[in-house]
């Protein structure tokens, strides 16, 4: 639920502000109704951020800790003693700083989502919510597990996007760097050669020798061009019209831009099976995952069929207008479990297809790359040497006709 702002009028003709939860601002304008009053208006209160007390961490580390926090409340050990217990076994200061302060913060009386709120960079809004409701419900240690689990998917899919792009990258990087060597360090000697011949030089000899004088020529303007190149992406990133326009650009890339769609909608399926799972709310459980969606069209697509389904449309339905960014095969799946009251378990199958299919993708696209890269390299050096070459097989034919 949401909070909202109610300006309403009283009997005796007052004005008082009222904060209310609500799901939307009539649903807050009614409650305020039902009070006797006569609601003017609802807005919705601006969330504050909660302080944080430090940096975050490494996903593999709260993974460990919330396998260990699982295990450890699921022997019965109570959460102070428990918390207290995996101070010693952080492996960042940062960490260890953060449970010391909660576990102060619990012994002062707060409930344990106040207690791990204050910690944002290191608990997002969604491990926040599930620990409320294992707290509230009694269910820590299902909820835990579930947290494990989820935390355990992330980290495989994240790391198998990472191996899928640095092998391409780093080849990419060195194929620039040995290019660049050639250019500047071998090509100026051909160059000296060629001038005490003298004669015509073929076309491709000409264009590398070109190459070559520009970069030694210019290299400075040309680093410093690509510095601010990075520098002006990076700050166009952080603004919501270039966040927007790059992920679509990277969405719609060949062979990457599926990959990486594919990764979201995973992940997606994922957090949204365990939160349903949980028994929190469709359309909280879409918030909260809207929140850890890191590509903004898909994070727009969720944001507007959850304002569907609160506005009474189907789930289905609200699904199927976000086409493509909500796949159709995940539409179709949810429909069934829909219709049929099963959804959480239908999106389980769902989760677990759309893993099995990154899976693919990535391998697939493993499969593809080597190869592509290594005709890339080929043409690039390839036609170096052969341009160097060319004209002193020209200048052999000529000595040997002579």
């Amino acid at each position: 639920m949401k909070k909202f702002k109610v300006k309403a009028q009283k009997p005796d003709g007052s004005i008082e502000i009222f904060s209310i939860s609500a799901e939307s601002p009539r649903d807050a304008m009614d409650a305020v109704a039902i009070r006797g009053l006569n609601p003017i208006n609802a807005e919705l209160e601006v969330e504050k951020t909660p302080i944080s007390f430090g940096g975050g961490v490494k996903d593999d580390e709260l993974y460990h800790f919330t396998r260990l926090f699982g295990t450890l409340t699921r022997a019965g050990i109570p959460i102070i003693e428990t918390l207290e217990m995996l101070v010693n076994r952080a492996d960042s200061q940062t960490m260890k700083d953060a449970l010391k302060n909660i576990v102060a913060s619990i012994s002062d009386g707060n409930s344990l989502k106040s207690s791990f709120e204050k910690y944002p960079k290191i608990f997002d809004r969604t491990y926040l919510q599930l620990l409320e409701v294992g707290e509230e419900s009694g269910k820590m240690p299902q909820v835990l597990e579930r947290l494990t689990g989820l935390l355990k998917k992330r980290i495989q899919l994240r790391g198998m996007i990472i191996k899928a792009l640095t092998y391409p990258m780093l080849v990419m990087v060195l194929s620039f760097i040995v290019v660049g060597a050639i250019l500047i360090k071998i090509v100026p000697r051909f160059k000296e050669i060629y001038a005490k011949f003298g004669g015509d030089l073929p076309a491709i000899t000409k264009f590398t020798l070109a190459c070559s004088d520009a970069l030694i020529n210019y290299f400075p303007a040309f680093a410093g061009g690509t510095v601010l190149f990075v520098i002006i992406l990076v700050l166009l990133k952080r603004t919501a019209t270039g966040k927007r326009l790059y992920d679509r650009t990277v969405l719609s890339l060949p062979l990457f831009g599926q990959m990486f769609h594919t990764y979201e909608i995973a992940g997606f399926a994922k957090s949204f099976s365990m939160l349903i799972h949980s028994g929190i709310t469709v359309t909280s459980a879409m918030e909260l995952i809207r929140q850890s969606v890191d590509r903004e069209p898909i994070r727009e697509s969720i944001t507007t069929a959850a304002e569907m389904i609160r506005q009474g449309k189907d789930i289905a339905q609200s699904f199927d207008s976000q086409l493509p960014w909500l796949p159709e095969l995940l539409n179709r799946m949810v429909a069934v479990g829909e219709r049929s009251g099963n959804l959480p378990e239908m999106l389980d199958h769902v989760s677990d297809f759309y893993e099995e299919e990154f899976n693919n993708k990535v391998e697939t696209l493993a499969s593809l790359i080597e190869p592509m890269l290594i005709v890339f390299l080929g043409v690039i050096i390839g036609g170096i040497v052969v341009s160097l070459y060319l004209p002193i097989f020209g200048m052999a034919k000529l000595i040997s006709r002579r």
